[in-house]
């Protein structure tokens, strides 16, 4: 994965705060807080930078670079799969209702599909291998269905609005290299927002904003396999959302940094059924319980470096090891005005 062109490595303290209580890590060191933060503090030391920009960037990611497990190479089935592209070595077209977003998004070659204004989907929505769909001109409304990245390859998906009645976005039946970045998602009655289940691989969920719904992100499902479920997620907006930020099950590895949580009346994030999940540099505030894990099958989770306010501490199990690929932490205490800045559609 390569860093943002625009980010600078500096090097602070990132804090861990608590309401009640948040013990350090082996090998952690306790300081003083910052002016106005509660008390009861302890911090390990952690690389700080900026983070990744969605707004800044060289084609062909014209909305940021892409960072964490969609950007990372796969090999299956004795194929190698660079990281995620989406439709760059295609031509540009544009979508202005749902009969020609479903064409350019079910096509063969590559393509990048550009949409303004509002589209009703009209139900489900398929999305091929090789696509990038971007919302221009203060992004895309799209309402009355899903989009399916069934078994799908290499797809980009940004600066998009969606309402759904259920679940927004699924990525499912093996796909991999897939990127949602920049968008902003509400409804979704029962189900979540964003469903990655199916043996679904080298996923980031980068840069959204969350609201008004029960359920956020599900990663893996009683059906799923150790194997895969590679997910990154960072930079997110939690934004009064009860639970699933993620909930991840089967899942081999997800890593969770830099992340705002606000208000959230059940839970940050959760790890069950031998899931693998880091949590690292995100920011909670008022959640009611920040990290747990699955009460009748738990998986692992590995916590550092979060700040908790009004917030519950997190229950712990297992080892979890690091990405393999390159990534940037912003300083914690700035996650809040960095991500409410810059989260959602632009």
């Amino acid at each position: 994965m390569r860093p943002h062109p625009i980010a600078v490595v500096t090097v602070a303290a990132l804090l861990c705060v608590a309401v009640t209580s948040c013990a350090p890590e082996e090998g952690a060191t306790a300081v003083e807080p910052p002016d106005g933060a509660p008390t009861d503090t302890a911090t390990t030391e952690a690389d700080e930078a900026e983070s990744p920009s969605k707004e800044e960037s060289d084609e062909p990611f014209p909305f940021g670079t892409p960072v964490g497990w969609a950007a990372e190479p796969l090999e299956r089935d004795g194929e190698e799969h660079p990281g995620v592209v989406g439709g760059s070595a295609g031509e540009t077209v544009t979508a202005s209702d749902a009969d020609e977003l479903a064409d350019h998004l079910a096509a063969e070659e590559p393509l990048t599909v550009r949409v303004e204004g509002r589209i009703d989907l009209e139900g489900e929505v398929e999305v091929g291998s090789d696509k990038t769909l971007v919302g221009v001109d203060g992004g895309a409304e799209l309402t009355g269905g899903r989009l399916v990245v069934d078994g799908s390859d290499n797809v980009i998906l940004s600066n998009l609005s969606m309402e759904a009645e259920g679940t927004a976005i699924t990525v499912s039946g093996g796909a991999h290299h897939v990127w949602v970045d920049g968008s902003t998602f509400s409804g979704g009655g029962d189900s979540s927002l964003i469903s990655v289940t199916g043996g679904a691989d080298h996923v980031t969920l980068s840069w959204n904003h969350f609201r008004d719904s029960e359920s956020a992100i599900t990663i893996g499902d009683a059906e799923d396999e150790p194997g895969a479920l590679r997910v990154t997620v960072h930079h997110n907006h939690f934004d009064g959302t009860s639970g699933r930020h993620p909930r991840a099950r089967f899942a081999e590895h997800v890593h969770v940094f830099n992340n705002y949580y606000h208000s959230n009346p059940e839970y940050g994030v959760q790890s069950g059924r031998d899931s693998n999940v880091l949590v690292e540099g995100n920011y909670f505030e008022r959640t009611r319980l920040s990290v747990s894990t699955e009460e009748e099958r738990p998986g692992n989770v590995v916590t550092r470096n979060n700040l908790l306010v009004d917030s519950r501490q997190p229950d712990l199990r297992g080892d979890v090891p690091d990405p393999p690929y390159a990534y940037e932490l912003d300083d914690t205490t700035n996650v809040p005005d960095v991500v409410v800045a810059r989260a959602g559609i632009s």
